[in-house]
């Protein structure tokens, strides 16, 4: 009989949820200190979050509306600071946030990538104020499962992928040269860290602001904008609910992980050659998209609320969506040695 193997290429770099410039693929007028600023609605509240069980659906964006600008830079800076304790207190409290050290979430995953409906289950292990490791375990074929982990260890960055079977060939295709793929690794996880950092917690690293950007409008409601700037450029927008004061979602910029998989007999490397040659074509060029991450069904985990369900769209076209179903905070097994390789 003729063996037969999994050939995979992963054709884009981008670490989950996050990598994150100001953007969104709608945009409100928001305040500033000279004129309005742009700033992308909110998404609808968690009621229109579509269930984890069946592929998201695409939902009509909010309905732009001009806002008043503010007068002075003071008065943003203020607003946003009152935005933010409002944010923490409705989270459970600014002494509970600021308490937590570590935090690890799991969870089930689907991802529609190139055409190809994805799934499997995610595991994220945070440790601040520098560390951030995102384990992927992608069900294939025949019971094949691909297991992905990229990490941001203080300053360096790694990556390491393998199967749970012998006859399976996993390919992983990126432009530029080792350097450039490091710097580019470790420059998208602390984005993301960062965001992650400010939609969990509501604070930002040390080395960033944030600002007051202005109230979008949704079907629903309306929510205060804060824009996340690191050397004065907008990098993310956070909207958060100003009913409930529990953050709605993040607007950014990044690009979004390309996966393409194939079943071919052994020993013909002819179409597994092309496949490399065509995905080393297209990966000479990345291309940035508006990406979307919005955050819903809020439940208390060790008296703070956090999301349980977290939905990312691109160019407002549905892409993943992050069931947590399992949350550790503050364990003393989470240390600086688990972000190692090989760990």
């Amino acid at each position: 009989m003729r063996r037969q193997f999994l050939s995979m290429v992963i054709t884009g770099v981008a670490f989950s949820l996050v990598s994150l410039a100001a953007c969104g693929s709608t945009s409100v007028n928001v305040g500033s200190t000279k004129a309005p600023e742009p700033a992308t609605t909110p998404a609808s509240s968690e009621k229109q979050v579509q269930e984890v069980k069946s592929v998201p659906q695409k939902t009509e964006a909010p309905k732009p509306e001009p806002v008043i600008p503010q007068a002075q830079h003071a008065t943003q800076s203020n607003r946003a600071e009152e935005v933010l304790r409002q944010a923490r207190e409705a989270l459970g409290g600014e002494a509970k946030l600021k308490e937590i050290q570590n935090l690890t979430v799991s969870g089930s995953f689907r991802r529609v990538s190139n055409g190809q409906e994805q799934s499997g289950e995610q595991r994220m292990d945070l440790l601040l104020p520098d560390r951030l490791k995102i384990s992927q375990t992608i069900s294939l074929i025949a019971g094949m499962e691909l297991i992905m982990v990229n990490a941001l260890n203080g300053d360096q960055a790694w990556t390491d992928s393998h199967t749970n079977a012998g006859n399976a060939q996993v390919m992983m295709v990126r432009p530029g040269n080792e350097q450039q793929n490091n710097e580019e690794r470790a420059r998208r996880l602390r984005a993301e860290l960062t965001r992650y950092m400010l939609a969990l917690f509501l604070t930002p690293p040390t080395n960033a602001s944030v600002e007051f950007g202005g109230e979008a409008e949704a079907t629903d409601g309306r929510a205060d904008v804060l824009i996340l700037k690191e050397a004065n450029a907008a990098v993310a927008r956070l909207f958060v609910d100003q009913k409930t004061h529990r953050p709605l979602m993040m607007t950014y910029r990044d690009v979004a992980v390309g996966m393409k998989t194939m079943k071919s007999n052994a020993g013909g490397t002819g179409d597994v050659d092309k496949i490399v040659k065509d995905a080393q074509s297209n990966a000479r060029v990345r291309k940035e998209s508006d990406m979307q991450m919005r955050f819903s069904d809020y439940k208390p985990e060790k008296g703070i609320l956090l999301p349980h369900l977290i939905s990312v769209t691109v160019e407002d076209k549905p892409y993943e969506e992050w069931e947590l179903k399992s949350f550790k905070v503050n364990s003393p097994d989470l240390t600086e040695k688990k972000f190692e390789k090989g760990e």
